[in-house]
């Protein structure tokens, strides 16, 4: 298997929570690329040095210079793009990849995720918040491209990648020109989504547990999906994915996330004196959104505990 990310030195201990995990549950012979610069060779080493003997972690610089015309809106940095841009420029010898954000914490072996069949360029799993081209909770262009408003939306987070269906189909550039041509909200993810289409296969939400599958007010994603599979994205995820929501993130003082304490513990193995940040932005969005009664839980949410060597996904 070959597995991807985009992490620069600010985010190293992300980067080795989340090698870590992966190492924990892999059982074939697996690669995994970071890419990213700004790397000492001292916290790249200390990264590449979680390696096993079925798992082998690179730390992968990426020449920018080639991509100076590459302009993300609201301030996001290139390396926002290197999951899109990998398919094309750094894996041109590669035939499958799969992509997954630093911000994620793998439980289980992803040799079925890896072995799936796909139909177009990309599997991946619904967004649980957005849901289709027409989400309310943001403004995107689905009127002006001509997409109907009930469009599939994927969440970039987890995907899984036929990388020669992705080259012939010239996923990149036209991922590219629409960055270029609109200020898109979701940057990257909103203009993979429009070049895509919905044409993607969709996958078992469990392969990216968000925050939002536990946040019942916030989850369009009842609208199109059954409770039940819901359901297992909650009590038996394969990779929960972190990412930016009124829980907060584990690595801050206030996180409320299900899945805190599980990410928490192996930051500990890895880097035993590390420490939590404070962020009063988040801090305050979570307080104001608790008293707006948004953060109301899935019955069916759980703290998944705080050693992934006994997680089976499922509550005790």
């Amino acid at each position: 298997m070959l597995i991807y990310t985009a992490a620069d030195e600010n985010y190293k201990l992300q980067a080795a929570v989340w090698i870590k995990s992966i190492c924990m549950t892999q059982t074939r012979m697996t690669r995994i690329v970071v890419f990213g610069n700004g790397w000492s060779k001292g916290n790249s080493n200390w990264l590449e040095q979680f390696s096993t003997p079925s798992v082998r972690v690179e730390v992968r610089a990426v020449d920018t210079a080639q991509f100076e015309n590459v302009k993300l809106s609201r301030g996001f940095p290139l390396a926002t793009a290197y999951n899109i841009l990998a398919p094309t420029y750094f894996l041109q010898d590669e035939t499958r990849a799969l992509y997954l954000d630093a911000d994620m914490l793998v439980t289980e072996d992803l040799g079925p995720l890896w072995d799936t069949e796909l139909k177009t360029p990309v599997g991946a799993v619904l967004d649980a918040h957005i849901v289709w081209a027409a989400s309310p909770s943001m403004w995107r262009p689905w009127r002006e491209e001509a997409l109907s408003p009930l469009t599939p939306y994927l969440n970039t987070g987890t995907m899984l990648i036929d990388l020669a269906r992705w080259r012939k189909q010239k996923l990149t550039e036209r991922t590219l020109e629409y960055l270029a041509k609109y200020e898109l909200p979701c940057v990257d993810q909103d203009a993979l989504n429009l070049a895509l289409r919905g044409e993607f296969d969709q996958l078992h939400p469990r392969y990216n547990s968000m925050p939002y599958h536990h946040l019942i007010m916030l989850r369009y994603l009842d609208t199109v999906e059954s409770d039940q599979t819901i359901g297992e994205a909650i009590t038996n995820p394969a990779i929960i994915h972190y990412h930016r929501s009124f829980f907060g993130k584990p690595w801050t003082y206030g996180c409320t996330h299900p899945g805190k304490d599980l990410w928490r513990g192996l930051a500990d193995a890895v880097k035993p004196r590390w420490r939590k940040k404070f962020e009063l932005m988040n801090s305050a969005r979570a307080v104001a959104a608790k008293y707006a009664n948004m953060t109301k839980l899935d019955s069916r949410s759980f703290s998944y505990g705080s050693d992934l060597t006994s997680f089976h996904g499922t509550q005790s």
